[in-house]
Order: C-alpha cells, then structure tokens, then sequence
C-alpha cells in the first residue's frame, strides 16, 4: 500500500513539474520581452529587431522547418518615432511621462511655450458659441478639449471633427481622459498636429499655458519581420493547423519610458513558443505552422502584409488560432469568430466542459480587433483567443511581467493541445 502511495505521489509529482515548466518558460519569454532591453518591442532603439532575433533564436532551438532560407519575412516601412524629449508642462507643473500623459507618436517635433483655448462644459454653452471659435486663428495655439458634462449631440459630433480632424487647425490638441491609453496606430502617417492626452486627476485649476519639448524622428526605411516556422504533419502534411501572435508593443515615448507589453502581446508571444517546442518533441498529424508577426499595433501590417505574401497556399490552413493577450485567464477565455466557425467553437467548448479547464469559453463574432482578420477576409477559417479577468493593465506601462498573473496559461496550453488533437477526428 506504502509503495503504491510512493509511486502515485511520484506520478502526480512528475506531472506537476512537466505542467509547471511550460509556464515556467512561458515566464521566460515574457521576462526577456517585457525587459527594458527590448525597448517595448517598438521603433526606438529597434526594439522590435531585436525581439524578433530573440524569437528566431527559439525557433532554431526548436529545429522548426522554414518555408525559405530562414525564418524572417521581411518587409519596409517608414514609421513616426518619439527616440528623445518628450516632455510637458502645465503652467508651471512638470508632468510625468506616461503617467499624467501621453504624446502621438505622429506628433511633429515642437519646442517652445503655447496659449491653450478651453473647450469643456463651462464653455461649451451653445452651437453659436462653437460657431465663434471657428472663426479664430488657433494655429499657434492649443485646444483643451473636454467632453466630460456636455450631452448635446450635435456638439459633441462637432468636438470629434475637431479632436479626430482638427478642423480648427489648431497647432496642437489637449484631450482630457480618466485612464491613460497610447496607441501607436497613427505612426504610420506624421502629422502637423500635436496630440497629447492628460489624465484627467492631475489637471490644475489653471491651465493656460502649456510648455512642450517633443522630439519627432521618421524612420523612412525601417525594417519589419514576421518569423515563420513550421513542424511537418505525420499524416497530412500539406495542411496546417496555424497558430498566430503579434510580438511586437508600443514601444518607446521618448527616452524616459518604455511600455513593457507583458500581456500584449508577450503572453501570446510566450504561447506559441511553448507550443512550437511542444510539437518539435510531439510530430502531430497536421503540419503544424507557428507565425510570429510584427506591427499588429500598427493596424495589423503584419498579418495584412503575409496574406498578400503566404508562403504556403491560404487554401492549405485547416484552421488558424490567433493568440492575444493570454496572461490571464480568472473568468476563461472568449473566441471571436465563434458564431461564424460554429463546430471549432463547439468543439473547443465541449472539450473544456469535459476537461474542466477554464471556468468558461465565451463566444463572440467577426471583430477586426487582431491579426486572425486579415486572414479571415481572405476566407481563412480562423479564430482569435483571448484571456478574460484578472489584471486591466492595457497599452500602458503597467502592463508588466512582474504583475502578469498567468492564472490559467497551463490550463490554457492543454485545452490548444486538445483541441489540436481533436482536429485530426
């Protein structure tokens, strides 16, 4: 009976220690791509090269097959960076990068001290009131713009003409929000206008002037990479299951912070490693492809860039599972896609109602929200995972690899392989 118990404490202690090391490199990955080394994983410094010659390292180790002479797929863009000063002041306050604000990288280098013109709800008093303040020469001048307390439609639709178009071609636009957000969408395309977001907590009473030191650098040339590898099927070798996920962040604003990413997308990033080594030591059935794509915050570059330039027929995809954000997990998972792939959705749903895996696998339709779109509008069956719960650190730079939970990786890890498996049927 005693050896019995020894040997069933052994078996238990075993697995334990397999399913704990996959979340253990998963902490690996996340670790290195969310470090200060990888300069957020953006345009300043080359962060993204850098992370991608850190993930073409993993797929060698992996000894995965490559459709060309290596993994890289690459491709030029011109890109907006903020590489130095990024600094802001309100009267006379200094204010914290990242923390009471944010700057567009689209912004255009400026330097100097600018009058700002208010318009909020105690200003905001009429159509006519808005009506004089089209008439008024605010091209050296800032507009303070906020939507909190005002209610009128129309004038509302008025302030998104100026904020989105600056219609009152302002020299720069002050936005007031209660969470700070960065986007890195509109690097793409440098702009005349400067656009800064505050939070809305630390704004002063006063707020007449505000003093600003930007440095704006256009990459006109930079260099992306997707990193693509596969494992050969043992049966059906000329069709793929493919599992996608953005490596690339927001990078850098300016030379005092970084945004780490750890959940976006290092988490989907450190998912498809794991699932690359796990298929490299596990040949499946299926050719197994493991895409690593580059510029999802830019609006999907990346992905839009490979489906114009498959290295294998689309048509070969069985089914494509894009992975982001997957460092949580507390309240399951939600598929986009799952109404429209109704028997992958059932059948990823039936096997974690047998297995218990996750408290819930939720179903979502079409969103055009991560690299599975552009594939899908190619006709790619596809899906797109995300973890729900948990943390809500989100394009901030409290997204960090320290505070990334990982509450349900290995749960998560085992209902792919799953799946995966269940495919083949």
């Amino acid at each position: 009976m005693i050896k019995r118990l020894v040997i069933l404490w052994l078996v238990v202690l075993f697995c334990f220690q397999i399913r704990s090391q996959d979340k253990n490199y998963a902490r690996s990955i996340i670790d290195t791509l969310a470090s200060p080394s990888m300069h957020g994983r953006g345009y300043v410094n080359n962060g993204d090269k850098i992370a991608s010659t850190f993930i073409n390292g993993e797929f060698k180790k992996d000894a995965l097959k490559s459709f060309g002479n290596n993994y890289y797929q690459t491709f030029h863009l011109p890109v907006c960076t903020l590489p130095g000063k990024v600094t802001v002041k309100i009267g006379d306050n200094l204010l914290s990068p990242g923390v009471d604000y944010l700057v567009s990288p689209s912004s255009p280098t400026t330097n100097g001290t600018y009058r700002i013109v208010k318009i909020d709800s105690h200003s905001v008093k009429s159509k006519r009131w808005i009506n004089r303040i089209l008439r008024v020469d605010l091209s050296k001048k800032f507009i303070f713009l906020d939507r909190k307390g005002i209610s009128d439609k129309s004038v509302l639709a008025q302030l998104d003409s100026i904020e989105y178009k600056n219609s009152l071609n302002a020299l720069g636009i002050i936005t007031l929000s209660d969470k700070l957000i960065w986007g890195a969408d509109d690097a793409l395309s440098p702009s005349n206008t400067v656009n800064i977001t505050l939070k809305r907590s630390i704004v002063p009473s006063s707020k007449k002037k505000i003093t600003l030191d930007i440095f704006r650098e256009l990459q006109p040339y930079h260099e992306f990479n997707n990193i693509i590898g596969y494992v050969e099927g043992k049966t059906k070798p000329d069709s793929f299951i493919v599992f996608t996920a953005h490596y690339d962040h927001l990078g850098q604003m300016g030379s005092a912070i970084y945004f780490p990413g750890a959940n976006d997308n290092a988490s989907g990033t450190a998912m498809i490693l794991d699932l690359a080594k796990y298929y490299s030591k596990n040949q499946p059935d299926y050719s197994v492809a493991f895409i690593s794509m580059c510029g999802e915050e830019l609006g999907l570059i990346g992905s839009s860039y490979y489906v114009s330039h498959p290295l294998f027929p689309l048509s070969k995809i069985r089914l494509l599972i894009n992975l982001d954000m997957e460092g949580t997990g507390d309240d399951g998972i939600k598929v986009v896609n799952g109404t429209i792939m109704r028997n992958e959705f059932d059948l990823l749903s039936k096997i974690n109602d047998e297995k218990k895996y996750l408290p819930a696998v939720n179903i979502r339709g079409e969103a055009a929200n991560s690299d599975h779109y552009p594939f899908y509008k190619k006709g790619v069956r596809d899906i797109f995972i995300y973890t729900l719960g948990g943390i809500d650190a989100y394009h901030n730079i409290y997204d960090k690899a320290a505070t990334l939970p990982l509450t349900k990786y290995n749960e998560l890890f085992e209902l792919l392989t799953d799946f995966v498996k269940a495919l083949n049927n």
